[in-house]
């Protein structure tokens, strides 16, 4: 045989849960540094075991006007304190207050309380680049004062071709007339008398021996 059996037992139980809840952020502490600001804080908890892993922290200006803040996020370290410098060169020539927000994952928490206010000076001014000493003037030259020689252009297109020389013409000798011409010297040995000529033979003598009879 088989026996089956069930019982309720009443009574009644109180459940009890507990969500977790992003904290606000510390107030940090700030000390100037070779003319930066390092700013520490104490590393935070999500529940006891679990801390933040990362932060930001914001530097806020106290000038009238206020310049930009200036922000910083910063990797958890793990450590029981945390910190962060700021450059001089970003915090020079104003008064600052400096808070941090704690986050963990996605979630992020409330911006803590100010630190104390610290004011820097402005950095010094780039000194002047020095003035460069100018060289004494060149000395005068005086330049001689014999008049430059004109040399003629020797171009092909300047040059004159030279003067050919002028040959004169002899005057023609006036033409010789019969009339005018004059018998030449008897003393010239170039001009000689002519020859008398043959007397022409006569009727009544008798004839040379070449003439035929």
């Amino acid at each position: 045989m088989t026996a089956n059996a069930a019982w309720v037992i009443g009574g009644s139980a109180k459940v009890t849960t507990r969500s977790a809840k992003m904290p606000k952020g510390t107030k940090p502490s700030v000390a100037k540094q070779s003319k930066a600001a390092v700013v520490s804080w104490s590393a935070q908890e999500l529940v006891p075991g679990v801390k933040m892993d990362r932060y930001t922290v914001t530097a806020h200006s106290q000038d009238n006007p206020a310049k930009e803040a200036l922000v910083r996020e910063v990797e958890a370290s793990g450590g029981a304190s945390e910190s962060v410098t700021f450059a001089a060169s970003a915090v020079a020539g104003s008064k600052w207050k400096w808070a941090v927000i704690p986050h963990y994952a996605k979630w992020s928490g409330a911006e803590g309380g100010l630190s104390k206010a610290l004011t820097f000076p402005a950095a010094p001014a780039a000194p002047a680049a020095a003035k460069v000493a100018e060289p004494p003037p060149a000395a005068k030259v005086v330049a001689p004062t014999t008049p430059p020689t004109t040399v003629a252009p020797t171009t092909e297109a300047t040059k004159k071709p030279a003067a050919e020389p002028v040959t004169t013409a002899p005057a023609p000798e006036p033409e010789k007339t019969e009339d005018e011409t004059a018998p030449p010297a008897a003393s010239s040995p170039a001009v000689r008398e002519p020859a008398s000529a043959a007397p022409e033979p006569s009727a009544s003598g008798s004839a040379g021996e070449g003439i035929p009879k």
